[in-house]
């Protein structure tokens, strides 16, 4: 089984894989993987584009907050990158990765959704975004359990208070909802829930 928890910073992921994880250990061996980032060229990109200033941190009381603003055409070539990235190197990598430890009960905080939602975050370009990684979503959605978490804002401020200074989160959080929505995934509201009882409904979901 493997099952890829999506969301925004702060709606839960990190203590729900922690309690997935000791849920499944109970069962049989147990990998959990972090799978946001691992790019090649648009890691080139993006340094690139700091140089130019489109890629920039911000200072906060709770420390930098980094923000992509990519204008056409090269928010298309960014897209691109990334594009070629998931297709040649991240996908690749860690579907060989899951052959080899097949039997295992896999947890990944983060993958494919979590790409593109940073994507269309920093191009503002989410026809052209979906347009190539529609298939790659598709496919994802079969070959995975998939689970989005879903927090209100202000619960996730008591969580995580440094969110309240990063001005893009309330963009973050209407584009998860958009692929959500788009792609009909199954969610679960960690705001509502105790972390036990939002453990179990990620389990019923995924059986």
């Amino acid at each position: 089984m493997k099952i890829v928890l999506s969301g925004p910073d702060g709606s839960g992921k990190s203590s729900i894989v922690s309690g997935l994880s000791t849920h499944f250990r109970s069962l049989g061996p147990v990998y959990v993987s972090w799978r946001r980032f691992g790019f090649v060229f648009a890691r080139g990109f993006n340094l690139w584009a700091r140089l130019r200033g489109w890629s920039y941190y911000e200072q906060t009381p709770t420390g930098p907050v980094g923000y992509h603003d990519y204008k056409a055409p090269w928010s298309f070539l960014y897209i691109l990158l990334t594009w070629i990235d998931c297709m040649v190197f991240i996908i690749p990598k860690w579907w060989l990765h899951d052959l080899s430890r097949s039997g295992s009960a896999i947890i990944v905080d983060r993958f494919i959704f979590d790409i593109v939602a940073d994507l269309i975050l920093s191009t503002h370009r989410p026809r052209a975004t979906l347009r190539l990684f529609h298939p790659i979503l598709k496919r994802h959605l079969v070959n995975n359990r998939c689970v989005f978490l879903i927090c209100a804002s202000n619960v996730v401020q008591e969580r995580r208070p440094d969110i309240v200074w990063d001005k893009s989160y309330p963009e973050k959080v209407r584009i998860y909802a958009i692929l959500r929505r788009l792609y009909s995934v199954p969610w679960v509201r960690t705001d509502h829930l105790s972390s036990e009882e939002s453990i179990e409904e990620v389990i019923k979901l995924c059986k």
